[in-house]
């Protein structure tokens, strides 16, 4: 047993890496983190600031001269397998994030070479600490001979819609989100097979974002379903005996049922009034102890902090091997039908254009617009931090970040560059380092390239908030005196127009500025974020009231214009608002919403009254937590803003009439 302060690394600093670092700064075993390194420089810097530690630039330093006891791996999944082992052979214990390994090969290496150190390892299993899977493990006994377990996980897919998200990126999203319900399953399995045996899996069906299977040990039998299709949005296992079932509900982490067989008349018809009431009550209570323990992961503190207590008593971890083993054998076979489900649904190749077409650099090309803007051009390679092989619209991809750079030749041979890549979400940190960062090392690289063209896409939300009511902005409007105020996207935003147009002129580069209203996909209705939100079932929140102006644009129509002005490079204007002009209320949005077939109902608030509420919350979640209120300026965020739309008519109308050829002098707005 040691007594000293545990000495923690991490490799990788993404989002789950941050969990893991405020779960280990409050853990009651003793833990002091000696270093981070992340293949980004930028965040794992920033990594390091919040864990008071150093960012070191490779793996192999940090292990060597921080010299830790124990190394969190929380990398991309496909490089697990490679720092773990690194971690373990400089004699560390490691904690893998999910999945443990991709292949029974990569896992049984690992295992053995941590027999082999006499090291412990422990993976992001922490479901199996839940508190309601505790509970249903506990009482499963009260249900008689076991005779299934179900395992059901329906969740959103990251980003576009699924309907616009292709097969291969369905099914990585797919393969990401599987190790939950399955790990939970097996371990429902292992724990209420009448006799220990291997799990096999007997039938599996997979589609590029669903997977059905049935596993089986013995005469118990689980069933798996995994959609990012399927709603609503749930993860609950169900185990079925004899006597009765018990569902955990991972979403609530709690546990429902009647426990009992349901073959009694009473029982029939008290079973659904007491499951009923048993997530009437429970839901309250779970909902209200997440928010005050601020946790957004249950039994993740819970699995770390036993691992490190294993760790420090030298006694087992808290995740077997063989159970690692049994998840990866299945986990290996799954993922090996929902890849050929992906070949199978993977798109036939648009016909290529001749070398000599003008070759557009786009970045974010996998992102909501930079798609619909890379179908519209006749050549295009994309810039990005993956490759959507899915889209046949890219004719190549550069894999890069660019709050990095850009690698040698990403940009050679371009004609122009749009620019569409840009944070939008995350705290002034990410859209220091993706938005602000990114466009300074675009631009410079564009320097180095001799590419002289940009089409920056920026945001309408950086026009500075109107004086009165009645004020009709414009290009000319001016952004604000104080962007941080509004919010971080806002900032980001702000701060990158700012910097192109002070640096580009220097490096000999022409600009065009695009500003999109509020994006809307008729294939995929729903209010924008201004006007309002979902908030159960067919009801919307409304913001303001239907005669409000509202400032929108569909996304096909809005990447028309960009690639536009991208083709038309000469022609196009030096800075545009980008809005429809047919559409400029509130209620006229949600009449055209209706017309396609929406079917919401609206129930509309005051601005100002939801612009308090807001403040106000975020005042009281920041004290309840022990922080300062940051300044928030939500009613100049909200307020409805009214805007001057004859040059984007003009250029909506260019585009309209012929892509091809030279539109008249469109208006112009006096300088």
């Amino acid at each position: 047993m040691t007594t000293r302060a545990l000495r923690v690394a991490f490799i990788g600093t993404g989002q789950m890496a941050r969990h893991h670092l405020r779960i280990v700064q409050r853990l009651p075993v003793p833990a002091v983190v000696v270093g981070v390194h992340d293949r980004a420089p930028a965040p794992a810097e920033e990594f390091a600031r919040l864990a008071a530690t150093r960012a070191f630039r490779s793996r192999d330093e940090l292990l060597a001269e921080s010299r830790p006891d124990l190394v969190h791996v929380c990398t991309p999944p496909a490089t697990h397998g490679e720092a773990a082992y690194a971690a373990l052979e400089a004699g560390a214990h490691v904690y893998v994030e999910k999945p443990f390994a991709v292949t029974v090969r990569d896992a049984r290496m690992l295992l053995d070479l941590a027999r082999s150190r006499g090291r412990l390892v422990c993976a992001g299993h922490q479901l199996l600490r839940d508190p309601a899977f505790e509970a249903l493990v506990a009482r499963g006994v009260e249900l008689g001979t076991p005779v299934q377990a179900d395992s059901h996980f329906a969740f959103r897919p990251v980003g576009p819609a699924a309907t616009r998200t292709g097969a291969q990126a369905l099914a990585a999203q797919a393969v990401d989100i599987l190790p939950h319900p399955l790990y939970t399953l097996i371990a429902l399995l292992d724990r209420f097979a009448p006799v220990p045996g291997p799990i096999e899996v007997a039938w599996a069906h997979a589609g590029p974002g669903d997977l059905q299977a049935i596993l089986q040990t013995g005469d118990l039998v689980g069933r798996l379903s995994v959609s990012l299709r399927a709603r609503p949005v749930a993860s609950w296992l169900t185990l079925v005996g004899t006597g009765g079932s018990l569902t955990c509900d991972f979403v609530r982490s709690i546990v429902v049922g009647a426990a009992n067989p349901g073959t009694e008349m009473l029982e029939k018809v008290l079973n659904p009034m007491v499951e009923g009431l048993q997530l009437l009550t429970r839901t309250p209570v779970s909902v209200g102890r997440r928010m005050r323990s601020g946790v957004g992961y249950p039994g993740l503190a819970e699995l770390i902090t036993a691992f490190y207590r294993a760790v420090a008593t030298g006694s087992a971890s808290p995740v077997s091997p063989e159970h690692l083993l049994r998840v990866t054998s299945v986990f290996e076979r799954l993922v090996a039908e929902i890849d050929a489900a992906a070949r199978r649904h993977a798109p036939a190749g648009r016909q290529r254009l001749p070398v000599a077409a003008p070759l557009a650099v786009v970045t974010g090309a996998r992102g909501f617009l930079g798609a619909e803007i890379a179908r519209s051009l006749p050549r295009v390679r994309g810039l990005g931090r993956a490759a959507d092989l899915d889209d046949t619209n890219v004719d190549e991809w550069v894999v890069t970040d660019l709050s990095v750079g850009l690698p040698a030749g990403a940009l050679d041979g371009a004609d122009v560059v749009v620019h569409a890549a840009a944070e939008t979400a995350g705290g002034y940190e990410a859209h220091q380092r993706n938005t602000v960062d990114a466009t300074r090392n675009l631009l410079r690289a564009m320097h180095d390239a001799g590419v002289s063209r940009l089409v920056l896409v920026s945001s309408l939300s950086v026009l500075r908030p109107p004086r009165t009511p009645w004020e009709r902005q414009d290009e000319r409007t001016p952004r604000p005196s104080d962007p941080r105020a509004l919010g971080p996207y806002v900032w980001g935003k702000c701060m990158q127009e700012e910097l192109v147009e002070r640096e580009a002129p220097a490096l000999g580069i022409a600009t065009r500025i695009i500003r999109p209203g509020a994006l809307l996909d008729w294939n995929d209705p729903a209010l924008p974020g201004l006007m309002g939100r979902r908030l159960f079932g067919r009801w919307h929140l409304g913001l303001g009231r239907p005669k409000l102006p509202i400032a929108v644009c569909d996304v096909r129509r809005c990447a028309e214009a960009i690639a536009w002005c991208a083709t038309h490079f000469e022609e196009a204007p030096a800075v545009v608002n980008l809005i429809d002009p047919a559409l400029t209320t509130r209620g006229a949005l949600a009449a055209r919403l209706r017309a396609d077939g929406w079917t919401g109902r609206v129930a509309w608030v005051p601005i100002s009254v939801l612009a308090s509420a807001l403040t106000t919350a975020r005042a009281g979640l920041a004290l309840a937590h022990g922080r300062r209120p940051g300044r928030f300026a939500a009613w100049s965020i909200l307020r409805p803003r009214r805007y001057d739309a004859r040059l984007a008519t003009a250029l909506l109308d260019a585009v309209a009439r012929d892509a091809d050829a030279v539109p008249a002098a469109l208006v112009t707005v006096p300088a």
